[in-house]
């Protein structure tokens, strides 16, 4: 095995020992076994040509070609190390996690016939290598008892998904994609093309897809669901959180989204086409619908079952909201009161019954400085006579100013 760095700019002979050019790149096949096809030769500035794999003689120590070799042109599916692969950022599937590819290690096949990618090298030892200081530092790394081998991947263990000019071909399968945290891989997917991106999110769990959704820039957002079809669409707005689902929906054509919300269940289309609505006020198109409310005659430990029970599904949970029998805000407390009160107590005596809200004509502003002026991460928003339909949170509010500056 050896290095593409041990071999960058190396003088390429005929075996009649004729200079013919440096070597520059090598190109390969991103198959199952990736497969070196030719290498690339520069003469000077103005010539450089190809080297079919079979003409090469020795490539390991010296480059040796064949003296009657017939230069090819660079085909369709073919890459290039230097540029495709090498200083790219991949996924390390075991570690879940993106890296950088420093080097690439090239293993001969048995015969002798053929060269393959064996795997990349990610560490620091790589850098050193191509400045050519790998093994005077080696006797330093031992003096200092320091780790010192290369931090190898096999090509097995990496998805290199910036080499698809086509459709991905996933070697482990998507559900391996599912140990990166979501923010990382959708920074990773928007570096692919946007068929692929549709490739892997397809092929994930529906939650953990949402979450990567999220995460996406809006533009890809819609890209990605002006492609899926009317069933993938509603299942992944099932899971995004309401006011995502409100954002992406409202970038969509008319039609499209009409067809979406037709595919959901009655009680999330009229929820989501009450935000869409609410979304043309100034707070409402940043309303999260999912709170968590309970009802004033209830003790503390009833409280305390139903919060227990809706919290799986309510992750926003920093306020418990009180209602009436008329369903009309009435109350608010820290989920962090349920913890100091008797478990018979009534909800209603240690709740806080003036309530700081919004409507949905509260300037931006205004509700800003409520927050600020009350120490709270949330406002309730309500409609009519006190009919709560959402909060507007610190976060929400924060990203929106700063997408304005």
């Amino acid at each position: 095995m050896f290095y593409f760095s041990e071999l960058v700019n190396r003088v390429v002979v005929n075996d009649n020992n004729k200079p013919l050019g440096k070597l520059k790149d090598l190109l390969f096949l991103a198959e199952e076994i990736p497969t070196i096809t030719k290498l690339y030769v520069r003469k000077n500035k103005k010539k450089s040509f190809a080297i079919p794999i079979k003409d090469i003689k020795e490539i390991n120590g010296r480059i040796v070609v064949n003296r009657d070799f017939v230069e090819k042109d660079i085909a369709e599916r073919e890459f290039s190390l230097a540029k495709n692969l090498l200083n790219r950022q991949i996924i390390d599937v075991k570690g879940g996690k993106v890296v950088r590819v420093n080097d690439i290690a090239i293993q001969d096949k048995e015969e002798g016939a053929e060269y393959y990618i064996a795997g990349v090298d990610v560490g620091f030892r790589a850098i050193l290598r191509w400045f050519k200081l790998e093994k005077p530092t080696i006797p330093l790394y031992k003096l200092l008892n320091l780790y010192s081998r290369p931090n190898f991947l096999s090509w097995g263990d990496i998805e290199p998904l910036e080499l698809a000019r086509g459709t991905v071909q996933l070697k482990k399968g998507v559900a391996d994609l599912e140990r990166m945290r979501p923010e990382d891989l959708a920074d990773y997917l928007e570096k692919t093309n946007i068929r692929n991106m549709n490739k892997i999110i397809s092929g994930l769990d529906e939650e953990y897809a949402a979450n990567v959704i999220e995460d996406l820039n809006v533009n890809y957002q819609t890209a990605l669901f002006k492609r899926f079809q009317p069933e993938q669409a509603s299942k992944l707005i099932e899971a995004l959180e309401p006011d995502e689902a409100v954002d992406i929906l409202l970038t969509l054509p008319r039609e499209k989204r009409i067809e979406i919300l037709d595919s959901l269940g009655a009680r999330k289309r009229n929820e989501l086409k009450d935000l869409i609505k609410y979304s043309r006020t100034s707070v409402g198109k940043l309303i999260n619908s999912e709170f968590i409310s309970i009802n004033s005659e209830i003790t503390a430990s009833e409280a305390l079952s139903i919060v227990r029970e809706k919290l799986p599904e309510h992750p926003f949970a920093s306020y418990i909201y009180v209602m009436n029998n008329e369903n009309l805000l009435v109350g608010v407390f820290p989920l962090s009161n349920l913890l100091l009160h008797e478990g018979d107590e009534p909800v209603f005596k240690f709740m806080e019954q003036d309530v700081i809200v919004v409507h949905l004509t509260t300037p931006k502003t205004i509700a800003l400085k409520r927050m600020l002026k009350y120490r709270l991460y949330a406002l309730p928003v309500i409609v009519d006579s006190k009919r709560m339909i959402g909060v507007v949170t610190f976060d929400d509010m924060m990203e929106e100013i700063e997408e304005k500056l």
